[in-house]
């Protein structure tokens, strides 16, 4: 078996020898203030960005860069261990960390895709933008077709939740921690639920819940109120990218997504998170299949039997596409109620499904 990508690139040999830290600001509109403090850890050739939000943390970083561990390392994963027991905070160790990871990498004349020997995932790109007034007006002021990533406000009427699924393009409502969060998952059925605070979810609304100011480390996983469709993984909450690729490969056998998440970066930041999607992201799909989606005539044993739905063939046809994509890592059929079927027919439809996405061939 392959080695993880955190086992590979903890493996790298590395040698630490020039340090420096250079601080800088850089003119961001969105950032409160309109100016975003920022500085680059440099190891060698290495860079790494260090998001803190204030110009007196960037140059408390700047003045204990003499602690970073030097010399001569036979293990990337040793240097960072011992750099974490002089650096507590998890801004400053991820990037400290990506600098030793850009390092060893040019060191080795390598990159993510060589070390790991696979090929770069397709990444989707989302626009992300702050809680306002009429995100429906703020929306449509981006490119069309840009999936979005919002933040939720509680006092949005009924009727904006409804312009906002008129769209179709809303990815993520994000609740950090607040918010009437059934109402928005009514509106927008498909978009995935971040940070929904704490309490009981319909079963349907549990489907589509993600999380990420709880994650920050693998660990954290088990510590979080449901099983999420989704995690929001950023390397500098998790204090660098070993942690966010190790909970990446969790999420991976534990039929989770992930994807990544920005914290205004303006450097090096950016380009490394984009590397990291590449091969952290996820590279399968999981498959929710809703059998009250198929019409009701040849699936009546569902909760809720609409007019209107797949027709037989369309389902199997959608579920050879599945097979045929390679991507599915997990399946699951839910909306199956047998006291409602007629002699289990909505169930044996649901298991040709199930074998048409796993590759078989129904029609």
């Amino acid at each position: 078996m392959p080695p993880t990508p955190e086992a590979a690139l903890a493996a790298l040999p590395v040698v630490v020898d020039d340090v420096e830290c250079r601080v800088d600001a850089v003119r961001v509109p969105s950032y409160p203030g309109g100016v975003r403090p920022t500085s680059e850890a440099r190891l060698g050739d290495g860079r790494g960005e260090c998001v803190a939000w204030t110009a007196e943390a960037h140059a408390a970083l700047r003045g204990r860069m003499g602690l970073v561990p030097r010399g001569r390392w036979a293990h990337l994963g040793d240097w960072a261990a011992a750099m974490r027991e002089r650096f507590t905070d998890p801004y400053e160790r991820a990037a400290l960390e990506a600098a030793a990871i850009d390092l060893a990498l040019r060191q080795a004349g390598a990159n993510l895709r060589t070390l790991l020997g696979a090929a770069s995932k397709p990444v989707r790109y989302v626009v992300s933008f702050e809680r306002v007034a009429d995100p429906v007006a703020r929306a449509r002021a981006e490119a069309p077709g840009v999936a979005l990533k919002i933040d939720a406000d509680p006092g949005w009427s009924d009727d904006t939740y409804a312009a906002l699924a008129a769209l179709g393009r809303v990815a993520v409502l994000d609740f950090k921690g607040a918010g009437d969060t059934e109402r928005a998952h009514r509106a927008l059925p498909q978009a995935l639920i971040e940070d929904p605070g704490s309490g009981s979810w319909s079963e349907s609304l549990a489907r589509r819940l993600s999380f990420d100011a709880a994650v920050t480390s693998a660990a954290a996983l088990d510590a979080l109120p449901a099983r999420p469709a989704a995690v929001n993984l950023k390397p500098a909450r998790m204090g660098g990218v070993l942690e966010a690729l190790a909970c990446a490969t969790r999420c991976a056998a534990e039929g989770i997504a992930v994807y990544m998440g920005g914290m205004f970066e303006v450097g090096v930041g950016r380009t490394q998170l984009r590397a990291l999607a590449k091969i952290a992201g996820p590279g399968f799909v999981h498959v929710s299949l809703d059998m009250d989606a198929l019409e009701p005539d040849i699936a009546p044993g569902v909760g809720t039997p609409v007019r209107g739905g797949l027709s037989y063939r369309e389902a199997h046809l959608a579920m050879e596409l599945v097979a045929e994509s390679g991507l599915a890592g997990s399946l699951e059929v839910v909306e199956v109620n047998p006291i409602l079927d007629r002699e289990n027919e909505t169930a044996k439809l649901a298991v040709e499904l199930v074998a048409s996405a796993l590759g078989a061939r129904i029609l």
